[in-house]
C-alpha cells in the first residue's frame, strides 16, 4: 500500500492540479487577482505558494501539502473523537476516517479539500469545547480555524450554518457569546467578500457546475461513503456504511436522546448537503435565486463526520456485531484503496516523456486549448521546454480557467491566437497529442 501511495504521490497533474501549480507561482498579488476573478479564496493558494518558496513546484511537494493536512485532520478528529466518548471511538473514527476511499483519494490530490477539512473539523472541536469551556484558547481557535476555513472553500459558509443551527437548537447557553464570535469570524472575512460577491454574479451568468438531477445526491453520499471510481466494493461498502448511518440514527429517535456532540456530528455531515442544494433549487413556477453550485467533490469533508457516525452507531451493537461492522468498514475501505492507489492514468506527464521531448524542435510551437492549457504549460516548464504556447482562441469563456490563462498571457508565457502555422505539437484534452509539420 505504501509503494502504490507512492506512485500515487508521483503521477502526473491533471487539470485543476496543474491549475494549482501555475497560479500558486505566480506573484502573490498576482495571485490574488487571479483567484479572485475565478470562483475560489485564495488560502489555498497562498500555502502552496510559501511552499514553492522553499522547495519546487514538483507533483511531490505540491501533493504531500495535501497529505499534510489529511494526517492533521486524523489528528484532530481523535482528539475530537476521544473527548466525546473515549479513546476506543477516538482511534476507531480516526482509522475509518484513514481509510475512507474519498478522502484517501484526494489525500494525494494537489487541490485544497483535506486543508479544507482540517479547518472545518478543528472548527468544530473548538465550538464543542466552547460548550464547556468558554475561555481564550477555545475562543482563538474557534475563530482562527473558522476564518482558515472560509479562505480554503466558500463551502464553509455551510459548516458555519450547521453550527449556529447547532447552537439554537442544542446549546443556547453559549447563543450571545457565540453571535459575537460569528461576528469577529465574518471581520476577518470581510475583506474577501467583494470578491465574493462578484464571483457569485458571474457564475450566475456562466458556470460549468450542471443542475441537480434525481440521482445527484445519491451520488454524492456513495462517493462520500465509497470511493468515486466503480468497482466490485463500491456498493457493498456503501450498503454496509448506509445500514450503520440509519440504525444508529434509528435508535436515537427511539431512545429520544442525543448527545450534543453527536447532534453537532450529524448537522456538520448534512447540512452542507442541503445548503448546497438551495441555490436554483426550482418547486413548480417557484425557483430560488442564483444557479446551482452543488457538487460532489466540495463535500468530500464530508467524509470526517460521517466517519464518526458509522464509529458511534456501530458500538451501540453488541459485541460480535460491532467488531464486525467495524471490520467490515474498514477492510472494504482498504480493498477499494487498493484498487484506486493502483490505477495510474494517462496525463499529459507520460505524452511529454514519450511524445514530445524526444522529437519537438527548436522552432516548433506547442498548440492547446483552454480545458487542457494548465497540464500543457506545466509540463512544458518542467521539461525545461522554451517552444512558444499557443493558446487557441476557439472555445474561450470567461469563467473556470480562463483568469489563469489571462495571468499568463499578460505575463508574455502564452499567447492566445486564431490559427497557428506549422511546425507545431498540437496537444488536446484525452490527452491527445497530433504533430503537424
Amino acid at each position: 500500500m505504501f509503494s502504490l501511495a507512492q506512485n500515487y504521490v508521483t503521477r502526473g497533474f491533471w487539470g485543476d492540479e496543474a491549475w494549482t501549480s501555475l497560479i500558486s507561482q505566480l506573484p502573490y498579488s498576482q495571485m490574488l487577482k487571479t483567484t479572485a476573478a475565478d470562483f475560489h479564496p485564495p488560502g489555498y493558494y497562498t500555502v502552496v505558494g510559501l511552499v514553492y518558496r522553499f522547495f519546487p513546484p514538483t507533483e511531490i511537494a505540491t501533493r504531500l501539502i495535501s497529505v499534510f493536512f489529511y494526517l492533521l485532520t486524523i489528528l484532530v478528529v481523535y482528539k475530537f473523537a476521544s473527548e466525546f466518548k473515549g479513546k476506543t471511538f477516538g482511534l476507531l473514527s480516526a482509522l475509518v476516517l484513514l481509510v475512507n476511499p474519498i478522502f484517501l483519494t484526494y489525500a494525494f490530490e494537489a487541490r485544497n479539500y483535506t486543508m479544507f477539512a482540517f479547518a472545518s473539523v478543528s472548527s468544530v472541536y473548538f465550538l464543542n469545547r466552547l460548550s464547556s469551556k468558554f475561555n481564550f484558547v477555545n475562543v482563538i481557535g474557534f475563530v482562527l480555524f473558522s476564518a482558515l476555513g472560509l479562505y480554503t472553500h466558500y463551502y464553509m459558509l455551510f459548516v458555519l450554518a450547521a453550527e449556529a443551527f447547532y447552537i439554537l437548537l442544542f446549546d443556547r447557553k453559549i447563543l450571545i457569546k457565540s453571535v459575537g464570535l460569528f461576528a469577529v469570524v465574518g471581520a476577518l472575512f470581510l475583506p474577501w467578500v467583494p470578491f465574493l460577491l462578484s464571483q457569485v454574479t458571474s457564475v450566475g451568468e456562466s458556470y460549468w457546475i450542471g443542475g441537480i438531477d434525481e440521482r445527484t445526491h445519491f451520488e454524492a453520499v456513495l462517493r462520500i461513503l465509497a470511493g468515486e471510481h466503480f468497482n466490485p466494493f463500491q456498493m457493498i461498502l456503501f450498503a454496509v456504511s448506509t445500514a450503520l448511518i440509519v440504525l444508529g440514527l434509528v435508535q436515537h429517535i427511539r431512545r429520544r436522546s442525543f448527545e450534543k456532540p453527536y447532534a453537532l456530528i450529524w448537522l456538520w455531515a448534512v447540512m452542507p448537503l442541503i445548503l448546497a442544494s438551495l441555490p436554483g433549487l426550482k418547486v413548480g413556477e417557484f425557483r430560488l435565486p442564483f444557479r446551482p453550485i452543488f457538487f460532489w467533490r466540495y463535500l468530500i469533508p464530508a467524509a470526517v463526520p460521517f466517519s464518526m457516525i458509522i464509529v458511534h452507531s456501530a458500538q451501540k451493537f453488541p459485541g460480535p456485531f460491532y467488531k464486525l461492522s467495524i471490520t467490515a468498514v474498514i477492510v472494504l475501505s482498504l480493498a477499494i484503496d487498493y484498487l484506486t492507489l493502483s490505477r495510474y492514468p494517462l496525463t499529459f506527464k507520460q505524452i511529454y516523456a514519450q511524445e514530445v521531448v524526444p522529437q519537438i524542435q527548436q522552432g516548433d510551437k506547442i498548440v492547446t486549448v483552454l480545458p487542457s492549457f494548465a497540464e500543457v504549460l506545466y509540463y512544458r516548464n518542467r521539461n525545461g521546454l522554451t517552444n512558444e504556447l499557443v493558446v487557441l482562441s476557439v472555445g474561450l469563456v470567461q469563467f473556470s480557467g480562463k483568469s489563469l490563462l489571462d495571468a499568463y498571457v499578460a505575463n508574455g508565457v502564452v499567447k492566445i491566437q486564431e490559427n497557428v502555422e506549422e511546425p507545431y505539437f498540437y496537444l488536446s484534452p484525452g490527452p491527445k497529442i497530433e504533430v503537424r509539420r
